[in-house]
């Protein structure tokens, strides 16, 4: 027996967004937003579009509208991160969606609070030992929470969740376990039989009863997943040994430096040894961080450069050194919006546009005050 790996969007949704199967979706957010709690009552998901789905474009959340105890309701919107992603992007898409209802014709309109559910395969909060996180708004100094605090957000890193099945202690840890781990596992863990919205989630994540068109999408999003992430890594890569060479080369003439300055207060030869070796540590670790930012870049074009070429097929030598002047963020911007160009000559006329507003930015900024 296999199961699918929840933390594709695919093998999320097809578990969780099951309209009909929603005990599943409620035992779980009740576990890891409640502690197992019975807060929420009852939940209604969005219908999902599969054929929508497309694995190199950014897919919508998973909406779930929630009844809470005495009679308190709001939304609930989940999205499954398999790559890094700026923190800026999962503010920007929860303001949107809590800002987006005005825009239904219901009347009288009723605004939900939102909480957003971020779950990560990998490490958002480096310095933070807890797997789950929880934001809202707060005043700073006295910590007492804004009026109306009807945005939150909620982050579950994976990574962190380091528990074997046989150290389980609750259904937190069952269904983080399952998270993790469904896509690994050949059959249901024996302490996870008696738990029937558990069992009911290893079997919507059953691979025998997907159809052909759904495991073509999973295969597709697992292939992208794969590209994007060696892609990254070969951009960090290359990044850090041009910065470890260039670090030696900066070391060495900022040691010359320092060790003539030194050596007039204590000898040439005593001087430039202390001023060299200090260099040399200094300029490796100015290296090692231009080489990161470098080989972020790098990253970024070479997936946006693949995506392109999927897109368009083989892209000219001039428009890859356009594309390559672009910034981190226009990188970024390009990545989003590919897909939604239909000729090459749309690209290039983007591509121009963005170039040419970097230059008037940067005319605007030289002139005298």
């Amino acid at each position: 027996m296999k199961f699918i790996d929840p933390t594709t969007d695919f093998g999320f949704k097809k578990i969780f967004g099951s309209t009909e199967h929603p005990e599943v979706l409620l035992s779980f957010l009740n576990a890891v937003l409640y502690e197992g709690n019975p807060v929420i009552e009852e939940i209604t998901p969005e219908v999902l579009d599969w054929t929508a789905l497309n694995p190199r474009i950014p897919a919508p959340p998973l909406r779930v509208n929630a009844k809470l105890n005495g009679d308190t309701t709001c939304l609930i919107e989940i999205q499954v991160l398999s790559l890094p992603t700026l923190s800026k992007r999962v503010l920007f898409n929860a303001a949107k969606t809590y800002a987006l209802q005005l825009n239904k014709t219901d009347v009288p309109l009723e605004i939900k609070p939102l909480m957003t559910l971020t779950i990560t395969d990998f490490q958002m909060f480096d310095q933070q030992p807890n797997i789950v996180s929880r934001f809202a708004l707060k005043e700073v100094e006295q910590g007492f929470d804004y009026p109306n605090n009807e945005l939150g957000l909620v982050f579950i890193e994976l990574p962190k969740f380091q528990k074997t099945v046989e150290q389980l202690t609750s259904v937190t840890d069952q269904w983080l376990y399952f998270l993790k781990q469904a896509g690994t596992l050949q059959a249901i863990p024996a302490n996870f039989q008696g738990i029937p919205a558990l069992n009911e989630a290893f079997a919507c994540a059953d691979t025998a009863s997907l159809t052909h068109e759904e495991f073509d999408i999973l295969q597709q999003q697992r292939l992208f997943i794969v590209d994007q992430r060696d892609s990254l890594s070969l951009g960090h890569s290359q990044g850090l040994q041009e910065g470890i060479e260039q670090g030696k080369q900066a070391g060495i003439q900022e040691g010359i430096k320092q060790g003539k300055q030194a050596g007039i207060q204590e000898g040439i030869k005593q001087g430039r040894l202390q001023g060299l070796q200090e260099g040399i540590e200094q300029g490796k670790q100015q290296g090692i961080e231009q080489g990161k930012q470098q080989g972020m870049l790098a990253g970024q074009f070479a997936i946006v450069l693949r995506s392109l070429k999927r897109r368009f097929g083989e892209i000219s030598k001039e428009l890859q050194g356009q594309i390559k002047q672009l910034s981190s963020e226009q990188l970024e911007n390009l990545a989003e919006v590919a897909w939604d160009f239909i000729t090459e000559l749309e690209l290039m006329e983007w591509v121009e546009d963005q170039l040419t507003q970097g230059d008037v930015i940067e005319e605007e900024g030289e002139q005298p005050s």
